[in-house]
């Protein structure tokens, strides 16, 4: 992801703007969906970033999106800046870098689990409520199954990572083979 520090500063900006607003959720939304759209280069990626597009009708447009996703005008300001000063490539950064600080203000923490196999609920229940007394944290769980693990599981959270895998183990071991 490009310009993840730059993104950084531009989220805490808004963050501190609209912090304990009832639009944070709602731009929260607005970024995400504007970053997923800019990545896959689609209609949208194309007003936004063409020449030939005017200012005005681009603002028009990221105005339209704001008001429809009901971010208010705070949003609206701030998508219109980024669109100023030609940073609009940052906002898949300032996506994640705004849902961290939500986040992190509400007590939570986005905890990403690949395991080998689907876990079915009572699993799932059972790893967030021992996640949650390890990071004394509410925990949110983003669940994604990989086969190649084998078996076992990876956690990750922010830079943090454990790889309880069969797959992991098998590499350490023959790390530890190779360096003997």
């Amino acid at each position: 992801m490009r310009g993840l520090v730059l993104g950084r500063r531009y989220a805490k900006a808004l963050f501190e703007l609209t912090k304990g607003g009832p639009d944070s959720a709602a731009i929260a939304t607005l970024l995400s969906e504007l970053g997923e759209a800019l990545e896959q280069k689609g209609p949208l990626a194309d007003v936004v970033f063409n020449p030939r597009y005017p200012f005005q009708v681009k603002k028009g447009v990221l105005t339209q999106l704001a008001q429809r996703a009901e971010a208010g005008p705070t949003a609206v300001t701030f998508l219109g800046l980024l669109l100023k000063k030609n940073r609009f490539y940052l906002v898949p950064a300032i996506a994640s870098a705004y849902h961290a600080l939500l986040d992190e203000a509400a007590g939570r923490q986005r905890v990403t689990v690949t395991t080998a196999k689907p876990l079915d609920a009572k699993e799932e229940a059972a790893l967030k409520q021992r996640l949650e007394a390890a990071t004394r944290r509410t925990v949110v769980l983003d669940l994604s199954v990989d086969s190649e693990l084998i078996g076992g599981i990876v956690v990750r959270t922010g830079s943090l990572a454990y790889d309880g895998s069969a797959k992991g183990q098998l590499e350490r071991l023959r790390q530890q083979l190779l360096s003997v």
